[in-house]
């Protein structure tokens, strides 16, 4: 029984989350094959994973890492015709390899291609509906925002629906981390909460105290982890690095950053007091179980993590990532995150920070992490692929 697990290329919790699936996939006996491109294909390739590699779509940022609509919307012709060639590899690859099931993370193209051919769908999926960022808004701006997000969601949604089942990789209420992006209009038929899809489980771990000895960690530990589409993780690490430095680290409290870059380095570099950076973390969810703090970059994947190994983080995100905002602001809510915007000062993260190591901070994360253990997407996911595929 082989079983096609397709991630969208943008970011790496996509491919987390289907590396995620392929355990569980691999340990009913199933085989596994991967499609991706960019930065995710060289996560799945790393992990150890065949992985087909399609054209990139992607949509777009300016140097300082905000979404650029003006740009993506003028690159619009160019991306789709590299969609158009995405299907057209989807489709080579499934009529070549015939796999018994498809799992399409956010990726149309892999939908449509499945769908063509006749293989069961499912489509795992977190953001039903589009929020557009606007800059400086306007009563016109607004109004146009609203028409653009209103038609994406009729016309997404009915090619969403295309999949035999959606599957979205969240927390039901009330512990939904996308809200925005779900639970705003009705959802579509076909449409479950299944919880994360998460690489590693805190109960299948070592304990907390056995990871802090195998790491060698000494004193209190803060994890921090940026990724992107084109240079938004870098200009988010570097902006993050230079508010940083104006903060007052207790001596006991080591930062260690990764670049979130699979192809490099895990050696880190210390760049100031306590801080150390790194390309990639080989072990990174041991580090995220010795950890008294997180930081990330508010990625759904991310947010949910930190709340499942009941770890208080620190969301440092811009005002025009909309989805990830979101997704920052309800882990807020919660009582088990703050959100940092880079467009506030330095104080305010050097704040947020000290509250994160609080006593506290991690009382309301450890709490609420009880609570949401029994929510298990990636069991979930590759149980009812199996079901489709038989």
């Amino acid at each position: 029984m082989l079983i096609y697990l397709a991630p969208c290329g943008m970011g790496l919790g996509h491919a987390g989350r289907m590396l995620a699936v392929a355990r569980r996939l691999e340990a009913s006996g199933a085989e596994v094959v991967f499609s991706s491109y960019d930065k995710a294909a060289d996560m799945v390739e790393r992990a150890g994973y065949p992985c087909l590699r399609t054209r990139p779509v992607s949509y777009e940022v300016d140097e300082w890492g905000d979404v650029d609509v003006k740009r993506t919307v003028a690159k619009g012709p160019a991306n789709l015709y590299r969609f158009a060639r995405q299907v057209g590899d989807e489709l080579y690859f499934t009529g070549v390899l015939e796999p018994n099931a498809v799992v399409s993370d956010s990726r149309l193209s892999t939908l449509i291609a499945a769908k063509a051919r006749g293989i069961p769908t499912l489509l795992v999926l977190s953001q039903l509906k589009v929020i557009i960022p606007v800059k400086q808004p306007t009563s016109r701006k607004l109004e146009a925002k609203g028409w653009a997000e209103e038609g994406l969601y009729r016309l997404l949604g009915r090619l969403w629906l295309l999949a035999d089942e959606i599957l979205v990789p969240d927390f039901p209420p009330p512990f939904t981390v996308a809200k925005a992006n779900l639970l705003e209009a009705e959802p579509p038929p076909k449409v479950k909460f299944v919880g994360p899809a998460l690489q590693a489980w805190p109960d299948e771990m070592p304990s907390r105290e056995e990871a802090r000895e195998e790491l060698g960690v000494d004193g209190r530990l803060v994890v921090a982890s940026f990724t992107g589409v084109g240079n938004e993780g870098k200009a988010l690490l570097e902006e993050f690095l230079e508010r940083l430095a104006e903060c007052a680290i207790p001596d006991d409290v080591t930062v260690l950053v990764s670049r979130g870059v699979p192809s490099g380095t895990p050696q880190p570099e210390k760049v100031g007091k306590g801080v150390y950076v790194c390309d990639w973390l080989p072990h990174r969810h041991l580090y995220v179980r010795a950890a008294d703090a997180l930081v990330t970059h508010g990625g759904h994947t991310s947010v949910m993590e930190a709340m499942v190994f009941g770890v208080p983080a620190v969301h440092v995100v811009r005002k025009t990532h909309t989805e990830r905002l979101g997704n920052s602001l309800s882990a807020e809510a919660l009582g088990v995150a703050r959100t940092f915007l880079v467009e506030e000062g330095s104080e305010s993260l050097c704040s947020e920070l000290s509250w994160s190591l609080s006593d506290e901070a991690w009382s309301a994360a450890q709490k609420l992490s009880r609570e949401l253990l029994r929510f298990r997407g990636d069991a979930a996911i590759a149980s009812a692929a199996l079901a489709r595929a038989r």
